[in-house]
């Protein structure tokens, strides 16, 4: 993905797709992946995720090696517009984890 791609992600709302102005406030969270995902190839680059139960297509950023989000855990970077959005994104991926944990 170029720089222009991503830059552009930057400013997008995971959840909902609207575009986060500059002079905006921007709301994210980290999340995990299972120790057999290697993403050590990725970092710094967004990566796109299917919800499969959504039917829906979203944007994560694998955190660099030295950055905080690395050192406190994360695997994943979610970048959403507001906090109501990170909240359905959150449901959201931790219903499709438990869905397909069962199986």
């Amino acid at each position: 993905m170029n720089n222009k791609h991503s830059d552009r992600l930057l400013h997008t709302c995971a959840w909902c797709a609207q575009e986060i102005l500059e002079d905006e406030d921007i709301f994210g969270f980290g999340a995990k992946v299972s120790q057999a995902v290697d993403l050590s190839d990725k970092e710094g680059q967004f990566v796109s995720l299917n919800l499969a139960l959504q039917d829906k297509t979203i944007f994560a950023l694998i955190p660099s090696s030295s950055s905080a989000a690395d050192i406190e855990g994360y695997d994943l970077i979610f970048i959403t517009c507001s906090e109501g959005c990170a909240q359905s994104l959150k449901d959201a991926l931790d219903l499709e984890r438990d869905v397909f944990d069962e199986e």
